[in-house]
């Protein structure tokens, strides 16, 4: 019934592996067992365990690797479970906790939630949020369905999940933009410290967009980055995805 991938780079030592392990048998949920390598990746692992039948497909490890089992898992009618380790706030609040223990321990009761994730025209999922990779300004047009947006942009976020952001509507995303000189028409609203703003940062302005996808255009390629995997670069388009994930979260966080 279970089908574990482990990143074992992850761990903060080989037995915190065993630990895991032995929880799981404690609690009757034991499965096969299987660990990311330069020979399987966490979507080839994914893919074999739906194709041996497992009905739960288990990551342990961090942002990476949870979202390369999403792609897998997007759509599927078996359920994905995370055991964070190393992973964002984002991810951690999207399952309901950052303790292991009490990770483990929701998989037993298999309460599933149903979410729409964010995915790139490259085909990569993201359950949480996009940013860019801007080490100064750039000029940036940023194409909705009924409007456009030119601005030279300092941050930008692409919000499929954010504890920070309130998500009005499942099946959009939030696009938040902090620019010096923002020329655009459309939804805006303030979001105080979601980059860590200061109070020399007042000339800025903070920007957010609901809508089911956009398209960037930048005047150089620009990487965007889910945690610390590049899994896209500009010109790009992103959507929200019109299959579901069903995934395993704590008992607080039950739909």
């Amino acid at each position: 019934m279970y089908y574990y991938i482990f990143d074992i780079k992850k761990c903060k030592k080989r037995s915190q592996v065993e630990a895991i392990k032995s929880q799981l048998i404690e609690l009757g949920i034991s499965g096969e067992y299987t660990y990311i390598s330069s020979a399987q990746s966490a979507e080839e692992l994914a893919l074999l365990g739906l194709r041996r039948g497992y009905s739960t497909i288990i990551v342990a490890g961090s942002d990476d690797s949870i979202n390369a089992v999403a792609n897998v898992m997007i759509g599927q009618k078996e359920a994905m479970g995370v055991i964070p380790l190393q992973a964002s706030k984002a991810i951690c609040h999207l399952v309901g906790t950052s303790s292991v223990t009490e990770a483990i321990e929701s998989l037993r009761f298999r309460r599933i939630n149903e979410i729409t994730t964010g995915k790139t025209a490259t085909g990569k999922h993201f359950l949480t949020y996009l940013e860019m990779d801007l080490s100064s300004p750039m000029e940036f047009t940023v194409e909705f369905k009924n409007f456009i947006v030119q601005a030279s942009v300092n941050n930008m976020i692409i919000s499929n999940y954010h504890p920070e952001i309130k998500k009005i509507a499942d099946d959009h995303l939030d696009t938040v933009i902090e620019s010096h000189s923002p020329n655009h028409s459309g939804f805006f609203n303030q979001i105080k410290n979601l980059f860590g703003k200061n109070k020399e940062d007042d000339d800025k302005h903070l920007s957010i967009f609901r809508s089911r996808s956009l398209r960037i255009f930048t005047k150089r390629p620009i990487s965007i980055k889910s945690g610390n995997a590049i899994i896209a670069k500009t010109p790009q388009l992103i959507e929200t995805s019109e299959q579901t994930l069903r995934i395993i979260v704590t008992k607080g966080k039950g739909g």
